[in-house]
């Protein structure tokens, strides 16, 4: 393809030391596919102009360290590619410098259960509606919980298992409706409809599964840790999104070019209820939400660099009932119900290079969610009467402050600090009189830390460090270590393995919960062995093949005080316990999962991945049962190719066709006592059949079909996404109906189309 009368662009940054954040002078930077290349300067900056745009395999290397190839950069007019890389020390003995394929900015020292999401890919896999999270369901091991929410389940794992970072430090559930596809249709610890944080926000993310670092706690399955990118600090950029959910807008650019300082912001607007008009099933419900988020960045002397950022979010969902009796099908149809959640954080950080070989960086955020639910149910003469109530507030204050020191061989040493305020506030009323759940309180969690990492010879790499977690509100504490190992049995393939002890809080609604019994002491921490071995072999510069198997224990687990009882808080999504508990219960979860990957190469990618698990408790009652999530195996197939075309008036217009195909095994569900259900006007379970029912395969196809256009100054992207393309009918969970009296299976969502239009300028 010729190339005179192709749109071109910039692509830029800065190459720093991935531990002591020093410049790399010197480093070279090429594009495999041009053959075009420059050397950083003085500074560690680099800049490639002119460059046509289209997709390009990146190639960083510098004397003394380990090259770095990123394999999706994606080069568009309208915006310049800005693009800032670490490279990790080469420590002495190896022979030579090894180039690694790479989708990341962001170099992770730890080699097992983590993944990279960049920007560009929630804008190319199917249906993820620009949410890392619903991104993240592609990966080997995970699954969303309902199509309606992003929830995630790692290997087993509740949802409630995860845990939510920004900038480095934990925030509560930043998502809109959080109670998205619930049974009960009451408030998640962690997930939601959709990420509060718009996709034209994010930098590269990175995902945990387990057996994470020690500068990670209090979580159980996984951590999302979200970053922002940085504003354009030399010119002004704008992108618009609209589509059949609502509009986008995002602005970036220099505040001062001389000092480098830049800003970056966004809004969005959505509503479901503008498509329930193409048949597309919400349940009648009224479904809304708008979100705020900004990033501004400014560069300090001696390389430093503070940041201020922040994000807030309103989200709704409203559902009224006909006043007309004769139209009451379902128990829900003679209810008016308003959901309503509201969630912000405000923050700081500051990072500064400490000589030349140590770093150190602060990052201070407030964050907090507020959900309200009421549910009126209509009288014969339809005046609503009040049946339930719930809100639940909570706020966290954070403070992670680390300083990283290099050391000869390639090693390091990290020493940090997490400090958060935790305050809940929570209410629950079934019925007028009938209290489930109310208080307030919190304490302050304190989790310092330790990590070492370095090599043992040239091709063993060692990460131990120590973590503790110690919470004045219930007095509980943990003292955790963490270990992981990578053998270089040759420049392509790797052998890991990797060991962790990890805690977790216990959600507001266990530690407040009222029932007869009464809670005799606080709850401690739930914990979990993780170990887990991998095995990678790079395929080619952009194809790798990846396995690992896992095992996690888990202990101290929330069970029933009284003997006899199937409880476990391992199955809890939404909703209270029973009765009082203790610390007494114990989980397992082990498998194996299989990961085939060609990253954007050629016009071409694909992602294959395949796992089998098994997820296991015991309750009070001492019966080894398979969990509520225990779905034993996960199929997964992404791809995607892209055809360009040059116009004659120097537009390069591109075509792609992207598919995601998802097979599940069904999720577990306990039968449900008709006759007591019937007695009790509400669903009544036979807990001691407690996640005997598999319910069927869940399978779904999704599409995305794209044009995008490349012009001189500006580039835009038509795109209809198609959610369950074949609208197959997978079971959410199953119910008794009041009015109908039977039992009723509802179903996740059914096709759903979105068209949008993307403009860059």
């Amino acid at each position: 393809m010729g190339f005179t009368q192709v749109p071109t662009q910039t692509i830029r940054g800065a190459i720093t030391d991935a531990d002591s954040r020093q410049p790399l002078s010197g480093a070279t930077v090429l594009l495999l596919e041009l053959d075009k290349g420059t050397v950083t300067d003085s500074a560690g900056r680099y800049r490639l102009e002119d460059v046509p745009v289209g997709r390009y395999q990146l190639e960083a290397r510098h004397v003394g360290y380990e090259g770095l190839l990123l394999a999706e950069v994606l080069v568009e007019s309208g915006k310049e590619a800005v693009l800032d890389l670490e490279l990790q020390g080469s420590p002495l003995g190896l022979a030579a410098v090894e180039v690694k394929a790479s989708r990341s900015d962001i170099r992770v020292p730890h080699p097992l259960s983590v993944q990279t999401i960049t920007v560009e890919e929630t804008r190319r896999f199917p249906a993820t509606f620009y949410d890392p999270a619903r991104l993240a369901a592609a990966f080997a091991g995970v699954v969303n919980d309902n199509d309606q929410a992003n929830g995630l389940v790692i290997r087993g794992n509740s949802p409630n298992s995860l845990i939510w970072r920004l900038e480095g430090v934990d925030i509560v559930n930043p998502n809109h409706t959080p109670n998205a596809g619930t049974f009960s249709d009451r408030v998640t610890q962690n997930g939601g409809g959709v990420n509060i944080l718009s996709g034209q926000m994010l930098g590269t993310s990175h995902f945990y599964t387990g057996a994470f670092p020690s500068n990670y706690g209090n979580a159980l399955s996984g951590v999302l840790d979200m970053r922002l990118r940085a504003g354009n600090n030399e010119r002004h950029e704008q992108i618009i999104q609209a589509g059949l959910i609502g509009i986008d807008l995002a602005a970036e650019g220099p505040i001062s070019r001389k000092s480098g300082a830049s800003y970056l912001a966004n809004y969005r607007y959505s509503t479901v209820g503008l498509i329930t008009g193409l048949g597309v099933d919400f349940g009648d419900e009224k479904i809304s939400f708008q979100d705020v988020s900004f990033n501004f960045t400014f560069p300090t002397g001696s390389g430093g660099k503070f940041t201020l950022f922040g994000l807030g979010g309103l989200s709704e969902n409203l559902f009224e009932a006909e006043r007309d009796s004769s139209l009451w099908e379902f128990g829900k149809d003679r209810f008016d119900i308003a959901f309503r959640s509201k969630m912000g954080a405000i923050g700081g950080s500051f990072a500064q290079p400490l000589g030349e070989q140590a770093f150190w960086h602060t990052t201070i955020a407030a964050s907090a969610v507020n959900s309200r639910r009421t549910g009126e149910r209509l009288a014969d003469d339809y005046s609503p009467i009040l049946q339930e109530e719930d809100e639940q507030t909570e706020a966290r204050f954070s403070l992670h402050s680390w300083v990283n020191r290099k050391f000869a061989r390639a090693a390091a040493l990290r020493l940090g600090m997490q400090l958060s305020r935790q305050e809940y506030e929570i209410l629950s009323v079934a019925t007028p009189g009938d209290t489930l759940a109310r208080g307030d309180g919190g304490g302050m969690l304190w989790q310092p830390y330790a990590s070492w990492s370095g090599q043992l010879s040239a091709s063993v790499r060692m990460s131990a460090g120590l973590h503790f977690m110690y919470f004045d509100y219930t007095g509980s504490s943990a003292l955790e270590p963490r270990l992981s190992l990578e053998w270089r049995l040759n420049p392509k393939q790797r052998l890991s393995l990797a060991y962790g002890l990890h805690s977790q809080l216990q959600s507001a609604r266990l530690y407040f919960a009222r029932s007869e019994s009464v809670q005799k002491e606080p709850l401690g921490f739930t914990r979990a062995h993780h170990l887990v071995l991998g095995y990678r072999y790079e395929l080619a510069k952009a194809t790798s093949l990846r396995a690992e198997l896992f095992y996690q224990s888990l202990f101290d687990v929330p069970i029933a005080a009284t003997a006899g009882s199937s409880f476990s808080a391992l199955n809890l999504l939404e909703g209270l316990p029973p009765e009082a508990l203790v610390n007494e219960g114990t989980g397992e979860n082990y498998g194996l999962e299989v990961s085939l990957q060609r990253l954007l190469s050629g016009g071409f990618f694909y992602l294959v991945n395949g796992t089998y698990y098994q997820s296991k408790y015991k309750g009070s009652d001492g019966i080894r049962r398979d969990t509520r999530f225990n779905g034993n195996y996960i199929l997964n197939l992404t791809a995607g190719k892209e055809w360009e075309k040059q116009k004659k008036e120097g537009r390069l217009v591109t075509w792609g066709a992207n598919i995601r195909v998802v097979n599940l095994g069904g999720f577990r569900d306990t039968p449900i006592d008709v006759q007591s259900s019937l007695e009790a006007g509400a669903t009544v379970f036979f807990l001691d059949e407690a996640f005997s029912i598999r319910q069927p395969a869940f399978f779904r196809t999704d599409l995305r079909l794209y044009r995008n256009w490349n012009r001189r100054k500006f580039n835009s992207t038509l795109a209809l996404d198609i959610q369950n393309l074949a609208n197959t009918r997978n079971v959410a969970f199953s119910y008794y109906d009041t009015q109908k009296m039977q039992v009723v299976e509802k179903y996740q969502l059914g096709i759903i189309p979105i068209l949008t239009y993307r403009i860059t300028f």
